[in-house]
């Protein structure tokens, strides 16, 4: 047994130690990290968060969801296609003179591209502040700063367009609601003028003003004909011409009279409108008309809030922390690296003798 234990220590101990020393030691390449520091800011409006309040997790609901999608965005294959404008990652990663524990195969598939992007890019969110923290690594401190800087370019012109759809929607509709309200602004002003030419009238109101005006000039007329008329008879005969002249004005202007407050009907038979029914006709449409230019003048308003909307920036991407060209390696990590690597031998070591016990105690071996 004493063998046994000696074999596993050193087969599960000390030699995975030695490998592991000598690969940080003189095999592992160096890699350098660039960080950066970013929030999603939206121009204007705020979404109260009900869970925050009870929480105490106060934040923004729309920007939280905006960095999710972008950490999923960074994880995922289109931010490799995005930025292969910018770098080639196999030129970067796939480099002969690097450890081949580190460095990505030149035949490597995109899934297996992916799986070593992950690797190179790590991206948290603090969902009480708000900040997502990237980290990039890569075998040159230029090359860090290349990588880094072409993903937060990306993943600013993603959060651009995060809500174009639902701004161009908007503007669609808006588009569509003013062609509406043209329309019917359009037919109500053809009633109004089918009425006036049909009636022959610009104003009711306005014809009736004048109507009871003519006629209470003339009744002032017709009243000092008649005291004329009458003081004439006191003096003199009926058929004195002075006579004769007041009455036949008497009688001229009581016909006027009469004539106009006839005027006051229009039409003939059962379908006789009075000015009251045409004022009250135009007032109808007048009111109709009045509505649909409110509604012309809110939803020329709205289309225009919406065009601007349109094309307005949104949301941003607010880089908090600027990168900066990293001076030394954070990869391989000494001591750290050597104490997880001392930590895991002997993990490793204790769990395998631990299997070996076991195994032995079942099978009854001394």
């Amino acid at each position: 047994m004493k063998l046994l234990k000696s074999v596993t220590f050193w087969l599960f101990f000390v030699i995975p130690m030695a490998l592991g020393t000598t690969y940080y030691s003189k095999y592992a390449s160096d890699q350098y990290e660039a960080t950066a520091h970013f929030t999603i800011e939206k121009s204007s409006g705020f979404q109260s968060d009900p869970l925050g309040a009870l929480t105490g997790l106060s934040g923004n609901v729309s920007s939280t969801r905006d960095a999710l999608i972008i950490k999923d965005f960074i994880e995922s294959r289109e931010v490799i296609e995005q930025t292969k404008n910018d770098f080639d990652i196999k030129k970067l990663y796939a480099r002969n003179d690097k450890d081949w524990l580190s460095r990505l195969e030149e035949n490597a598939s995109i899934e297996d591209i992916l799986e070593y992007w992950k690797t190179k890019v790590s991206i948290e969110f603090d969902t009480t502040s708000g900040i997502a923290h990237l980290s990039v690594f890569a075998f040159e401190p230029e090359d860090a700063m290349l990588v880094i800087n072409s993903v937060l370019k990306v993943s600013q012109k993603l959060v651009n367009n995060l809500s174009e759809k639902s701004r161009q929607d908007s503007l669609k509709f808006a588009r569509r609601e003013l062609k509406k309200a043209e329309k019917k602004l359009i037919a109500v002003r053809s009633k109004v003028k089918q009425f006036r030419d049909k009636e022959q009238v610009l104003s009711p109101v306005k014809d009736i003003e004048a109507k009871f005006s003519l006629v209470a000039g003339l009744e002032a007329d017709l009243a000092r004909a008649e005291a004329e008329l009458r003081s004439l008879r006191i003096s003199l005969r009926d058929k004195a011409p002075k006579v004769k002249a007041a009455r036949n004005k008497y009688e001229s202007l009581k016909r006027q009279v009469q004539k106009e407050k006839a005027r006051s009907f229009r039409g003939k038979g059962n379908n006789s409108k009075t000015i009251g029914a045409l004022v009250a006709r135009q007032e109808t449409l007048l009111t109709e008309q009045d509505f649909a230019e409110k509604s012309y003048a809110s939803t020329l308003l709205y289309m225009e809030q919406a065009r601007i909307d349109a094309i307005q920036q949104h949301r941003y991407l607010t880089v908090i922390v600027k990168p900066l060209l990293p001076e030394s390696a954070a990869i391989p990590d000494q001591p750290h690296d050597y104490i997880v690597l001392f930590l895991g031998c002997l993990l490793l070591w204790g769990i395998i003798g631990l299997i070996i016990a076991s195994i032995r105690d079942h099978a009854g071996w001394v």
